[in-house]
């Protein structure tokens, strides 16, 4: 079983909304961009840890255009599970949809959940009935927030990430083992004896019980003493305690004497250490619809940790993600932990709000097989070309290389485009380190939260857009026309024809940056970014010809008046 669409109708930011979920997948976005929002609304269907809608807190200020509010979720399930669900709630290709009422004028319906039938309709009874039996039927959810006391997640007296994830643990092995049919024989022991040793004062349990018989007997009823072998929870809530040893000074620790970067390390330890034991295969021979299957709800899984640690924890979490019965999903404002799923980009979901209402984007499989389809159009313009043609290998017609070439071109710096407000795409790393320098200095003001991506050469700028159209992210281009001579007349149309809903603006160089800032050539291409910022830094440009060309790349975003101070 896992989760494979959400839809979210009327929770705080959300008016509407429906995300298609992976295995392990990540909700981006920039600060106050709605990521707990979407979250939140998965809590409060699970109500784990007594967390529940109220109308005060979770209901739209604005926006809604009904009174009703609701989260629908579609799972997918295995042969096994399918079978056992009650016919009336089973869908074609071993689904099941549902949904939760959290605010509704419909009469017994607030608070509970209903499932969808074979003929996508809703049904007027509540799925298996009574509220306390759907509890259970969804599997689990551990959520594991970005700020919290570390006791809130790793004490063992009460509810707790951490009791979670050892309860998972120590729940498929306690039962079975022979420790603890020896901890059961060792208790029964213990009981037999315990219970006839005397105090120095000739006193003993045993005794006691048969002076308080003596004085029930004209009831007719006897006390007795029980020693009982702890249960899992038991054992864990009372004889399982931690401590950190510090191995360079040779002292033990409480956690909380550590720092946050730890704390995090040791919160994702334990979620590795239950990758590592989690079954391979999970069996059920139960003929109740009840899955063995847990989300795991990682906000913003980088806080704290230096980036080789967020690529390892990014990994590991990946790793879980893989074991049966486990499902993923983090949200993050991390370039670094963006990075590593960008060979996977249908599994990346990005939020953003604007004027208060919270908006998704993704790339799902149906968008994801027309970008590939549109970035191939650069293919057929190569071929008119002979010089160009034969450049072209047989790899780059195939539509698995354009996953490739993303996953390569989306490092931990171009990455920072799903947080952007906006992002300017420059044609190479001489324009980018040149705007980037103009900015740092002052003298090229775009708006607040502008990244400008590199998108090494004339050739990607159409692979780009279609990627920032597709996730939400409004763009602008600049590039260099080359004196629309050759192949790049085509390549240029290609550009401007690329423009979607988010392309803002195309300005283009007339010929190249060189000439618009009558610089000599650098010799080698390779030179030309240092020979570029060479002549900036040591003031061998035009101040003229700098201001011109500074006017020309703010007029990429004259259409909006966010500009930084």
């Amino acid at each position: 079983m896992y989760l494979k669409q959400i839809v979210i109708h009327n929770f705080r930011g959300i008016i509407d909304t429906s995300i298609h979920l992976q295995n392990y997948s990540l909700i981006v976005g920039s600060n106050n961009a709605g990521k707990t929002t979407i979250f939140d609304a998965l809590r409060a269907f699970y109500e784990k840890d007594g967390f529940k809608f109220n109308k005060k807190d979770h209901f739209p200020l604005k926006g809604n255009t009904d009174e009703e509010s609701w989260i629908e979720l579609l799972f997918k399930l295995t042969k096994t599970e399918s079978q056992s669900l009650k016919e009336e709630y089973r869908l074609p290709n071993n689904k099941l949809r549902v949904r939760k009422y959290f605010l509704t004028s419909l009469k017994n319906k607030e608070g509970s959940i209903f499932a969808y039938d074979s003929s996508n309709k809703l049904s007027e009874n509540p799925f298996y009935g009574a509220k306390n039996v759907q509890s259970g039927k969804f599997g689990d959810l551990i959520y594991i927030p970005a700020v919290s006391k570390v006791d809130d997640h790793a004490k063992l007296s009460g509810p707790s990430a951490l009791r979670d994830l050892i309860t998972n643990v120590m729940s498929s092995v306690v039962d079975s083992s022979d420790s603890y049919a020896k901890l059961h024989d060792n208790v029964t022991t213990f009981a037999e004896e315990i219970t006839t040793i005397e105090t120095d004062d000739n006193l003993s349990l045993k005794g006691f019980e048969d002076d308080l018989n003596e004085m029930l007997s004209p009831w007719q009823t006897k006390f007795q003493l029980k020693f009982s072998t702890p249960s899992t929870a038991e054992i864990i809530k009372s004889m399982l305690s931690y401590d950190i040893q510090d191995i360079h000074h040779e002292a033990s620790h409480n956690i909380e004497y550590f720092g946050s970067g730890f704390q995090r390390h040791f919160i994702y330890s334990l979620i590795n250490l239950k990758s590592k034991y989690a079954p391979s295969k999970v069996t059920d021979k139960s003929k109740d619809f009840k899955p063995k299957f847990t989300i795991l709800l990682f906000e913003e899984p980088e806080a704290f940790l230096h980036p080789p640690q967020q690529n390892y924890l990014a990994k590991n979490l990946m790793t879980l993600n893989k074991s049966v019965g486990w499902q993923v999903i983090c949200s993050t404002h991390s370039s670094h932990f963006v990075s590593k799923s960008t060979d996977k980009i249908p599994a990346i979901i990005r939020a953003q709000r604007e004027s208060g209402i919270v908006k998704t984007f993704q790339i799902d499989a149906e968008r994801w097989d027309s970008l590939i389809d549109s970035n191939q159009v650069i293919n057929d313009i190569v071929k008119k070309f002979p010089k160009l043609k034969k450049t072209l290998q047989s790899d780059d017609l195939k539509p698995d290389m354009e996953i490739i070439k993303y996953f390569l071109w989306l490092n931990s710096d171009r990455s920072s485009i799903f947080f952007a407000n906006y992002v300017l795409l420059v044609e190479g790393p001489s324009e980018a380190s040149l705007f980037s320098k103009l900015i740092d200095d002052g003298k090229l003001n775009l708006p607040h939260g502008t990244y400008v991506l590199d998108a090494m050469g004339k050739f990607n700028f159409h692979r780009f857009m279609s990627l920032l159209g597709f996730m939400g992210i409004k763009h602008s281009v600049i590039y260099d026309d080359d004196s629309e001579k050759d192949h790049h007349a085509e390549i240029n149309k290609l550009i401007n024809d690329s423009r979607n809903n988010f392309t803002i603006e195309i300005q283009k160089i007339e010929k190249d940056l060189e000439s618009c800032l009558s610089l000599p050539a650098p010799g080698n291409a390779h030179r030309k970014p240092q020979h570029v910022l060479f002549y900036y830094s040591t003031n061998q440009i035009d101040e003229e010809k700098l201001n011109t060309l500074c006017s020309l790349v703010e007029s990429c975003f004259r259409k909006h008046n966010d500009k930084a101070d």
